[in-house]
């Protein structure tokens, strides 16, 4: 951007000499004496070169021009001051290149540094965390997420960059706890020929199913049950029942051959004529991702329940031998459950999503994902299509379910 400057950068000078030192007279001489003022005016700034830039000022020089008579003249330049007086300032530039604030991307910390505060207990954490048990830390720690460095002991004194920004680690008891769930396929009728058609065998496996929960609660030998109804037609368990044992109190496989044995009697064939396949087995739950607030982990699912709650339950089978440690360290991905946490509708109010394993040393292996939501019911469309894109990988059964019973 340039500068052009319309006032006079000298003021009027009288030329004495010859011929010319008198006044010119008619339009001739206004003529020529007009011409003479924009040559002497204007020779100052031709002859030292002044740039009118915008960033470039003129040098402040005290030497004054003289002009042909011998007579000092004004120094040329625009006039920053008028008036006379002392000499004026310096010009100041027009656009200032100092900021007023940093432009530093990252302030410098302050002098009292903030350190992160470990977890107290249960009620003191307030972001969503993993729970694995120590047993299960190198298998189940998902697949990128490094194993966390123990502190420095107090001989070395060295505190290294890794053990600074491990994980947050809250030690909490084992709750000791044992799973046992009971899938049941739909019934069968022994001879189609021969029912009626006013049977209603949903019912029938409803009731016999609801018997046998309330037997283990007369017993009480589980810490809590439940059982769990699909809220679809035509789906492949149509009744899952789910135990918690304690461990400390009631032996998981005399449960678990109790249960057979009840669950043999109670579904008789000659007795309901309807078939059905029972699946019993004992899972240890070895992963789980928990939001707040965190209710007491070794309490029965009855504590956590509202008259909304539902579950979004998967199903895997795979074959002996292949539940290799690279396998079970993915098990966000290949079980869905990265696909629930970051997709699931916040409405539904995700608790926590559970992977259960079966215990049994021999045989085929089974994973659950039991995935508890407080407000299911309440928004069972966004649930759906999550489940839906759950189906379509084609990878086990995904079902969603509502509790009818529990204790």
């Amino acid at each position: 951007m340039n500068l052009m400057f319309r006032k006079n950068f000298s003021t009027e000078k009288t030329v004495s000499g010859g011929g010319g030192g008198g006044k010119a007279k008619g339009a001739l001489g206004a003529g020529r004496n007009a011409k003479r003022r924009d040559r002497e005016r204007y020779s100052c700034m031709e002859e030292h070169h002044y740039r009118t830039h915008l960033f470039f000022s003129a040098p402040r020089a005290s030497t004054q021009y003289n002009d042909g008579s011998g007579k000092s003249g004004k120094r040329c330049g625009p006039v920053i001051g008028g008036g006379t007086g002392p000499e004026p300032e310096p010009p100041q530039p027009l656009v200032t290149r100092e900021p007023s604030v940093s432009l530093m991307r990252w302030e410098k910390p302050a002098t009292t540094e903030r350190r992160r505060t470990e977890p107290v207990s249960l009620a003191t954490l307030e972001r969503d965390c993993f729970v694995i048990p120590a047993h299960a830390l190198e298998r189940f720690l998902p697949d990128g997420v490094p194993l966390p460095v123990p502190p420095p002991t107090p001989e070395k004194g060295i505190t290294t960059k890794n053990a600074q920004n491990s994980l947050s680690i809250l030690e909490v008891a084992d709750p000791k706890l044992c799973i046992l769930a009971h899938l049941m396929s739909p019934l069968e009728p022994i001879e189609p020929i021969l029912e009626s058609p006013l049977a209603k065998p949903l019912m029938k496996q409803k009731t016999a199913a609801g018997e046998l929960l309330n037997d283990v609660a007369h017993a009480n030998t589980a810490v809590g049950g439940m059982l769990l109804a699909n809220m679809e037609r035509n789906a492949e368990f149509p009744f899952i029942s789910y135990y918690v044992i304690n461990t400390t109190q009631t032996d998981p496989l005399l449960f678990y051959n109790n249960m057979r044995s009840a669950s043999l009697s109670k579904f008789d064939p000659k007795t309901i004529r309807y078939s059905a396949a029972h699946t019993l087995d004992l899972y240890s739950e070895v992963a789980m991702i928990c939001r707040p607030p965190f209710n007491d982990l070794a309490g029965g699912p009855k504590k956590s329940h509202t008259p909304t709650t539902g579950f979004i339950i998967s199903v895997y089978k795979v074959f002996e031998g292949d539940d290799g440690e690279r396998f079970e360290r993915n098990w966000l991905y290949w079980t869905g459950a990265r696909m629930i946490y970051r997709h699931l509708p916040h409405s539904v109010g995700m608790r926590k999503i559970a992977l259960h394993k079966s215990v049994a040393a021999h045989g085929d292996k089974m994973y659950l994902l039991v995935c508890e939501c407080a407000n299911l019911l309440d928004d069972l469309s966004g649930a759906s299509m999550l489940v839906t894109a759950l189906r379509a990988r084609l990878c086990g059964y995904t079902g969603l379910y509502r509790p009818i019973q529990t204790f």
